[in-house]
């Protein structure tokens, strides 16, 4: 799973949780934001290119297959940013509540 989104970037935000909730909380907002690509990724291609790129999920490797998206896909590093964008403004929406989750648990 990719990285999109740091414990760093999480404080830079105002979000203060601990290691543990950090942990479980970047996990599920990579995997969040990295649907989301998914989602806009199968969105742009025709049925030619998603049959291929299913064939190569299949057998390739994670590098050969960002290799494909990049050619396949022109506006794939604007798709990355806008959704790391849209889910961190979620968080930032969120911070608070977030907040006051974690230092229940602390």
């Amino acid at each position: 799973m990719q990285h999109y989104v740091t414990k760093q970037m999480l404080t830079d935000l105002g979000i203060d949780i601990g290691d543990k909730n950090a942990d479980s909380l970047l996990t599920h907002l990579n995997e969040k934001i990295e649907e989301m690509i998914g989602v806009e990724i199968t969105e742009a291609l025709d049925d030619e290119q998603l049959e291929e790129l299913v064939k190569l999920q299949d057998k390739g490797t994670d590098d050969e297959i960002g290799e494909w998206i990049a050619s396949h896909v022109p506006d794939y590093r604007e798709i990355v940013e806008d959704n790391i964008d849209i889910a961190m403004g979620e968080m930032v929406d969120s911070a608070d509540d977030i907040n006051k989750v974690a230092k229940e648990q602390e």
